[in-house]
């Protein structure tokens, strides 16, 4: 059996499947870099795979003119939940649909569509969210700075969102849980890994002021009458206010 390395990244990932159908494996493990891995009994092939962008796409034009755009999307959200053991039921979908071509799209209620679509659909619903759940800071040292914890892997699908929405400034959104980020550049952004605090960042004093106005404006036009805490906390659940200004006092 064949144990894939790859960097972690969906890219990486494809040019690992890529390998895997050169190389003819039926049954291959993946593990990430920087995940350790103990070789079994009987001898598992490490082999570190290289990212390559070129690698990457012509896997992608392959799935999406044998089976469909929207089935590959659907394997791409699903690799982002990073649920233990993903890869090898994205690997599973993958080759399944190579297999079928268009059918996959009707099995629904077979594995690993079923739990494939489902993994997937809670992605897209919670990146979904997050677009209306970043709140963006002005720090002094010149850009946009926003923290954001999420379950999934989410930033890869709402970068390009802010690319359009706030497009004027740089900005950095933070996934600290994953100490990575989405930085924007005022022309491209990118994703960059390892990144850690050391400290909080200092915000501008404007930024102190436009957050208490925010807070108050909040507050002062809720309607008494009608507060409803459990019909709030299903719309805005809690583990998403940690990082909203309305629900903070910073």
């Amino acid at each position: 059996m064949s144990v894939f390395r790859y960097d972690g990244s969906f890219e990486g990932f494809l040019c690992a499947v890529a390998d895997c159908f050169e190389l003819r494996e039926g049954q291959p493990k993946f593990v990430r870099d920087g995940e350790s891995y103990i070789v079994g009994l009987f001898g598992d092939e490490l082999r570190g795979v290289a990212t390559v962008r070129e690698t990457a796409l012509a896997f992608r034009k392959e799935f999406v003119e044998t089976v469909s755009q929207q089935a590959f999307a659907t394997a791409r959200y699903a690799f982002h939940s990073r649920k233990e053991g993903i890869e090898r039921l994205v690997w599973l979908y993958l080759k399944q649909g190579l297999e079928v071509g268009p059918r996959l799209a009707g099995m629904l209620t077979e594995e690993p569509v079923h739990s494939i679509n489902r993994i997937a659909r809670h992605v897209s619903y919670e990146a979904h969210k997050f677009k209306g759940f970043v709140r963006f800071r002005e720090v002094e040292a010149g850009f946009l700075y926003a923290q954001i914890e999420p379950e999934a892997d989410i930033l890869p699908f709402i970068a390009p969102h802010f690319v359009q929405r706030v497009g004027d400034r740089p900005w950095m959104i933070h996934d600290i849980g994953r100490s990575q980020a989405a930085v924007y550049y005022l022309k491209s952004w990118r994703l960059i890994r390892d990144i850690e605090l050391s400290a909080e960042p200092h915000l501008t004093s404007s930024e102190h002021d436009y957050a208490a106005l925010w807070q108050r404006y909040f507050q002062r036009h809720a309607i008494k009458e009608r507060h409803n805490p459990k019909l709030q906390q299903k719309h805005v659940p809690m583990r998403y206010r940690k990082h909203l200004t309305e629900f903070t006092d910073r």
